[in-house]
């Protein structure tokens, strides 16, 4: 059976982030998880986890129900489903169904990383973060093969975080997927919106908060 999303909310952005998502990887795969369920009385959340080729998995929040909690559909699917309905029009008493297609499953790399737990570690400006892109891509450019950049340029450690006992290590990949999906603000944004990244760790995962979106990474050799 297809797999159904009753949306409440949160259309545009969730637009914004899976056209980022494909332009980069059209093949890109999705996995839904259900946050919250309503229960407390706010609309229920779902947590939309994308692949990328930055070996990082990428993610965005949006009002809704999913039919099935770890739903894997395509990208593509789920945006298409999207631009077809008036997604902006969705609220919590008037919810817009979405038809994401078949269920891809056997398509998702690995498991997601946790749904809590993670520590905060620190606050990093995003103008460091695009001071560290601007280099990086400059060495890519440099560097680069037929194969795009480097492994030893994606896999360099660009900040260490510690706070306590308790530190992470953030590769040039993790920077790399928060500029290239859209998920670090440009200098038109509203003021309102956040000028820094939360960097946060739990177990073998990292996690980078940033005002439009999240990206984890898993210090094994796989990408989950």
């Amino acid at each position: 059976m297809d797999e159904i999303l009753m949306l409440y909310g949160g259309g545009a952005g969730m637009v914004s982030f899976l056209a980022r998502v494909t332009g980069i990887d059209a093949s890109a795969m999705v996995r839904l998880r259900q946050l919250t369920d309503g229960s407390d009385g706010q609309p229920p959340v779902v947590d939309v986890f994308a692949t990328t080729p930055f070996e990082v998995v990428a993610s965005r929040r949006i009002q809704g129900t999913v039919s099935r909690d770890g739903a894997v559909v395509g990208a593509d699917t789920m945006l298409e489903a999207l631009n077809a309905t008036e997604f902006a029009a969705a609220t919590p008493d008037a919810p817009i169904e979405l038809n994401l297609g078949r269920p891809r499953d056997p398509s998702w790399p690995g498991a997601l990383p946790p749904a809590s737990g993670f520590k905060l570690i620190d606050n990093l400006p995003v103008e460091v973060a695009r001071s560290l892109v601007d280099e990086g891509q400059k060495l890519a450019r440099q560097f680069s093969g037929p194969m795009g950049p480097p492994q030893s340029l994606m896999n360099q450690t660009v900040v260490t975080a510690e706070s306590g006992d308790v530190s992470a290590e953030i590769p040039m990949r993790m920077i790399f997927a928060c500029t290239n999906l859209g998920l670090i603000p440009n200098f038109a944004a509203p003021m309102n919106v956040p000028r820094h990244l939360r960097i946060s760790g739990l177990s073998r995962w990292v996690r980078i908060d940033a005002p439009f979106g999240t990206v984890y990474h898993s210090n094994r050799l796989s990408l989950f």
